[in-house]
């Protein structure tokens, strides 16, 4: 009997009021639909937050990852990610059945995460080289989330919390709007992202290699896509002078705009943290984030945005 953690669950319970129960009821019947259509063995699973997923072993040995969805959508906007932005250094579909919200992946091995290593410049160096190979000019069918979709989720959030939210107020929440705003309508040349890639999302494959996983899929500026990474794994002190340095280096080996990048951060971290808020995730981390990229922005540029 597969046991699964009491916070995975209230995670899905709050995030799917309305389907979780049943699927937490099914999901024996669920593993056993997997196994037996794909004749594999499904082992114990790797940390949850989202979703259900796991490494499987099939008979011949081989190995691969089952990530199951509440949300069947959620699946088919992951998959469009996958598909979209294929590449060698993109974790490969192996199958999936969307109407029961069923993923197949290939396993990456040895599969430590980017965070494993030491230094913050190898980590950082990697992350550029991969992001290179990964952009690419959306299709105009697309329907993939875009930038200003979120701007909408953060204006929906101003207006239903208009005196602010948990230690968010209500003039953080605007400048950051107003923030959004400008931005989406200066951008120039968008492109097709990853939408949550950070150290997390990058695994090791092979000796000297690194591929990406969990695509979210984002049409936006290139300078928005580093801001989940410059957010993760940020040390207790110095966070301004972590995030900067990180900044420099992308800045340079992308080309990007550091100023457009200091922007997109302060308005994404607000809105990433919202989210935590809504999700009831601990967020308070990110309060030192939102306060780094200010004084950073200021110093570079001698007023407050």
């Amino acid at each position: 009997m597969y046991t699964l953690p009491q916070t995975f669950c209230d995670t899905i319970t709050h995030l799917h009021p309305h389907k979780a129960q049943k699927w937490l009821a099914d999901f024996p019947q669920l593993i056993h639909y997997c196994e037996q259509r794909w004749c594999i063995n499904i082992h114990s699973h790797f940390p949850l937050s989202y979703h259900f997923v796991a490494p499987a072993r099939k008979a011949d040995g081989s190995e691969l990852v089952v990530k199951l969805f509440v949300e069947p959508s959620e699946l088919l906007h992951e998959q469009e990610a996958l598909t979209a932005l294929a590449g060698e250094n993109m974790v490969k579909v192996v199958d999936s059945d969307a109407e029961k919200g069923i993923l197949l992946l290939e396993k990456l091995s040895p599969g430590c995460s980017l965070s494993s290593l030491s230094t913050n410049d190898e980590t950082t160096l990697i992350a550029a080289r991969l992001m290179t190979s990964l952009w690419r000019v959306p299709h105009l069918d697309s329907t993939i989330e875009t930038a200003v979709k979120r701007e909408k989720l953060l204006r929906k959030c101003v207006e239903t919390y208009p005196s602010g939210i948990d230690f968010l107020s209500s003039e953080t929440l605007q400048s950051a709007l107003t923030i959004f705003a400008e931005l989406n309508r200066s951008s120039q040349q968008l492109f097709l992202l990853h939408g949550d890639l950070h150290h997390d999302n990058i695994l090791q494959s092979g000796e000297d290699t690194w591929k990406i996983i969990d695509p979210k899929g984002l049409i936006g500026e290139k300078e928005y896509e580093i801001i989940p990474f410059l957010l993760n794994h940020l040390p207790k002190t110095n966070v301004a002078e972590t995030i900067d340095h990180r900044i420099n280096i992308f800045v340079e080996k992308l080309n990007l705009s550091k100023k457009r990048v200091l922007m997109w951060g302060y308005a994404h971290s607000v809105l990433a943290t919202y989210w935590l808020i809504e999700d009831r995730q601990e967020a308070t981390s990110f309060l030192s984030a939102i306060e780094a990229f200010q004084h950073l922005y200021e110093h570079y540029y001698g007023y407050k945005k």
